[in-house]
C-alpha cells in the first residue's frame, strides 16, 4: 500500500504562531486494492463455475453423447432419481459409480430405496445397441423400478 505525504516548505508564513510549520497529508492509493479485489473476482468466478459444475455431473452420471429425438417429451426429473449411464464402450454406471453387471440390480435396488424413489433414468450413449438398453431396464424392474425414462436430447443439441 503507498502512501504520500505532502509537507510545508516553509516558505510561506504562518497565519497564528501556534499552528505547526509542517502538515502533514496522508493518502491511501486505492489501484493496488482494486487489483486485489478484481483478481479475487476473477478467482471466484473461476472456481463456483467448477462447483457448479461437479454438482452437476454428480447428480447425473458420466458424460456420454445422448441420441437425438424429434418428438421427446420433458422429464420430471426429481433431483434424487437414480441415473443408470452406459457408455459406449459398455461400462455402467449408477450416479458416477462405476458398477459391475452382476451387481447392478442389487445397486439399483439400494439407490431407490435410498432415495425412496420408484423411477430410474436411463442415459445411454447413441452408440449403445438397443439389446444391451432392454436388458438394463428388464434390470432395473426386476430391482423395483415402475418407471424407467430414457433421456435423450432434442434434435437441436439441447438436453
Amino acid at each position: 500500500m503507498a502512501m504520500s505525504i505532502q509537507l510545508d516548505d516553509g516558505n510561506a508564513a504562518a497565519d497564528d504562531a501556534g499552528e505547526a510549520a509542517e502538515q502533514v497529508v496522508a493518502e491511501i492509493n486505492i489501484t493496488p486494492l482494486t487489483d486485489v479485489f478484481l483478481v479475487l473476482l476473477i478467482i471466484f468466478m473461476v472456481t463456483s463455475t467448477k462447483i457448479v459444475d461437479m454438482e452437476v455431473a454428480s447428480r447425473t452420471g458420466v458424460k456420454v453423447a445422448l441420441p437425438n429425438a424429434n418428438a421427446s417429451a420433458p422429464v420430471t426429473k426429481k433431483r434424487t432419481d437414480p441415473v443408470l449411464s452406459v457408455t459406449k464402450d459398455g461400462k455402467l454406471y449408477l450416479f458416477n459409480e462405476l458398477v459391475e453387471p452382476a451387481n447392478l440390480e442389487a445397486k439399483i435396488k439400494k439407490a431407490l430405496e435410498d432415495v425412496g424413489s420408484e423411477t430410474v433414468l436411463l442415459r445411454g450413449d447413441k452408440s449403445v445397441n438397443l439389446g444391451a438398453a432392454v436388458d438394463l431396464m428388464s434390470i432395473a424392474r426386476k430391482a423395483g423400478a415402475k418407471n424407467i425414462a430414457i433421456l435423450t436430447q432434442t434434435a437441436g443439441g439441447g438436453k
